[in-house]
């Protein structure tokens, strides 16, 4: 499996099958179970990680005292440390969200990865930069925004990373609860819930047991520009 999941990882794309072979002998497979932590904010930046199989739940302890749910990463996503980028500790927690299993690279490994290929280090410098800018962006919105237009925000990002395209919008399939939601977009579950069932009245989504389902794209980037 680590094979596989390696070659379809934008990150190693461009290695031939001989160099893919090499890098794959540095992986380790490691499993969680739901809610279990991979990795704490703060802990010194030992390995850095992928999502092979399951979702992986990045959150950042805030100076009000709780957690914020900043990126909830689909297979093939790239977390933890960067210690070869000068990250010594571990910019978020990560938590298993449902039963997953991760590739880890040790840091020394993961340095002599990046110097023997430049087309890594570029694809994953550029992984960064997004995660950053999505980072800083949370935390603007939280400070800035009503939480309508931050839900709105949160359904479009989880659209465009974990949803399904169908007839009837965009499905994103996973036990995302409402406590979850309030967490990512800085609000109380009780205003998330509210805020929900508004746009659900207003026909831009639909949702479900452990679904939700964005009907109407356009109508929720209005509410966010």
């Amino acid at each position: 499996m680590r094979h596989r999941i390696l070659s379809q990882a934008r990150y190693f794309s461009g290695l031939s099958a001989e160099d893919l072979e090499q890098v794959n002998r540095h992986f380790r497979e490691l499993h969680y179970p739901a809610e279990s932590i991979i990795c704490h904010e703060g802990g010194n930046a030992e390995r850095l990680f992928f999502v092979a199989r399951g979702k992986v739940k990045l959150l950042r302890h805030s100076s009000g005292g709780d957690d914020v749910l900043l990126d909830l990463l689909p297979q093939g996503a790239l977390f933890g440390g960067l210690a070869p980028l000068g990250t010594r500790h571990y910019p978020e927690t990560a938590m298993a969200q449902t039963d997953t299993c991760v590739l880890a690279i040790s840091d020394g490994d993961f340095q002599r990865l990046l110097e023997q290929h430049p087309q890594v280090t570029l694809a994953v410098l550029a992984s960064v930069a997004r995660s950053l800018d999505d980072a800083r962006e949370v935390i603007r919105q939280i400070s800035t925004s009503d939480v309508r237009t931050r839900v709105a925000t949160a359904l479009l990002k989880l659209a465009e990373r974990l949803g399904d395209a169908d007839e009837q919008g965009i499905l994103i399939r996973a036990p995302l609860s409402r406590q979850d939601l309030a967490a990512m977009v800085g609000a109380t579950p009780e205003t998330v819930s509210r805020v929900m069932a508004d746009l659900k009245r207003e026909g831009l989504i639909d949702t479900g047991r452990q679904w939700v389902r964005v009907l109407d794209s356009e109508a929720l980037r209005a509410i966010d520009a």
